[in-house]
């Protein structure tokens, strides 16, 4: 996959619904997601990925496109979480998503 491709399926990421400054959120835009994504490939592929505070899920997606094992997300707002399952599923994507806080994860 190329790296234009990797951002433009990005751009299909939802913001974040409601963003909460008491949790510190932001949406990561997705040249700057595909560009880590990209330079961290060999570290991706194939792998198990965890994404810790993983809001919508843009380094979730990111990481199952470019062929990662297994992917985790973790956050503690329920509403992202929601958002990022319906992304994921609607791109056709298993990926594991948690509602927890990110210490209560071992």
């Amino acid at each position: 996959m190329k790296k234009k491709e990797l951002e433009m399926l990005l751009q299909k990421i939802p913001k974040i619904p409601k963003p909460s400054p008491n949790l510190e959120q932001y949406s990561t835009p997705a040249d700057i997601a595909s560009d880590v994504l990209f330079n961290a490939y060999q570290d991706i592929a194939g792998k198990n990925i965890i994404d810790l505070g993983c809001g919508t899920g843009i380094f979730s997606v990111g990481a199952k496109l470019l062929g990662a094992k297994n992917v985790v997300g973790i956050d503690i707002d329920e509403k992202t979480v929601d958002a990022a399952k319906e992304c994921s599923e609607k791109m056709g994507l298993k990926i594991d998503y948690r509602i927890m806080d990110v210490k209560d994860f071992y």
